[in-house]
C-alpha cells in the first residue's frame, strides 16, 4: 500500500550528480540558467500543495471527490523518481495508449512497451528526474464526466548513454550522449477511465530545444544551422521535383 512517508522519502531523495552547471549548455538563442536540485525539490512541493487546493475547488464546484486524483499524482510521480514500477496497476489500464516525439507518430499500446519507453530515458539519462512546474497543470472534465489532466514539467540529469528511440530496444536507434547536463520542458495530457487509471496520454516536447541543449544541433545564428537548413530546403525541392516527373512519366 503506497504512502505519505514513500513520497516525502522520494520528494527529499537528491537525484542529480553534482556539481550543476550555471547555465544549460545549450546552443540557443540566449543563456538559459539552470534550476539547482534544492529549487527542483521546492518547486515539486510547492507543485502538490497547490494542486491539492485546485482539486478542492474544482470538486467543491462540480460537487465531486477529486482527491483520487491527488493519490494518483503522488503515486505518479513516486514511481517515476523512485524507478519502481510495482504499482502500475493502481495508476494505468492494461491497454493504456501512449505516444512520444520518440515513438515517431506511433501509439504504443500496452504497459509493457510504456515501460520500456520510459526506461529508454533513465538507461541514457541516469540521474533524470521530473519537477512539475507550479501554476502550469490543468483540469478538463468531459460532457461525459471523464476526467483529462494536462500538466507542464522540466525534466533533468545529465545525458550519458544512448537514447533509444521507438521500440526501445535492442534493434532501436539511439541518440548518443555526450555527459552533457540537460534541463527542458515538456507537456503531457493524461486521460483517465471511470476506475481513475489513465487510458491514453502524449509527451510533447521541443526537438529544437532537446537536442540544441546537448550539443547535437548547432545554435540558430551559427553558419552550420544554416547550413543545415538550407541543405533540407535543397531535399524538399528535389523531393518534390522528383515526385513531379514520376506523376508526369505514369501512362
Amino acid at each position: 500500500m503506497f504512502t505519505e512517508e514513500q513520497f516525502q522519502a522520494a520528494l527529499a531523495r537528491p537525484r542529480l550528480r553534482q556539481p550543476l552547471p550555471e547555465y544549460v549548455g545549450a546552443n540557443r538563442g540566449e543563456r538559459v540558467r539552470v534550476i539547482p536540485e534544492d529549487e527542483l525539490t521546492a518547486m515539486t512541493s510547492r507543485w502538490f500543495a497547490d494542486f491539492e487546493r485546485k482539486l478542492a475547488f474544482c470538486g467543491k464546484k462540480m460537487g465531486e471527490d477529486l482527491s483520487w486524483l491527488m493519490v494518483w499524482a503522488k503515486k505518479y510521480w513516486w514511481s517515476w523518481q523512485a524507478r519502481d514500477m510495482s504499482l502500475n496497476h493502481e495508476l494505468y489500464a492494461d491497454d493504456l495508449r501512449y505516444k512520444d516525439p520518440t515513438t515517431f507518430g506511433r501509439t504504443m499500446v500496452g504497459l509493457d512497451e510504456f515501460v520500456r519507453y520510459n526506461f529508454a530515458y533513465f538507461a541514457a539519462i541516469p540521474d533524470w528526474r521530473y519537477d512539475p512546474l507550479p501554476d502550469q497543470v490543468y483540469v478538463d472534465f468531459t460532457p461525459g464526466g471523464e476526467l483529462r489532466l494536462v500538466v507542464r514539467y522540466l525534466g533533468s540529469g545529465h545525458w550519458e548513454g544512448p537514447l533509444k528511440v521507438h521500440p526501445f530496444d535492442d534493434s532501436a536507434p539511439a541518440l548518443v550522449g555526450n555527459g552533457t547536463f540537460v534541463q527542458c520542458a515538456a507537456v503531457d495530457r493524461y486521460h483517465f477511465n471511470a476506475d481513475g487509471l489513465m487510458y491514453e496520454g502524449e509527451t510533447l516536447f521541443d526537438v529544437f530545444e532537446a537536442t540544441q541543449s546537448v550539443g547535437l544541433l548547432p545554435g540558430p545564428a551559427s553558419w552550420q544551422f544554416r547550413t543545415l537548413l538550407r541543405g533540407a530546403g535543397l531535399a524538399t525541392a528535389a523531393g518534390t521535383t522528383l515526385r513531379r516527373v514520376i506523376r508526369l512519366g505514369r501512362p
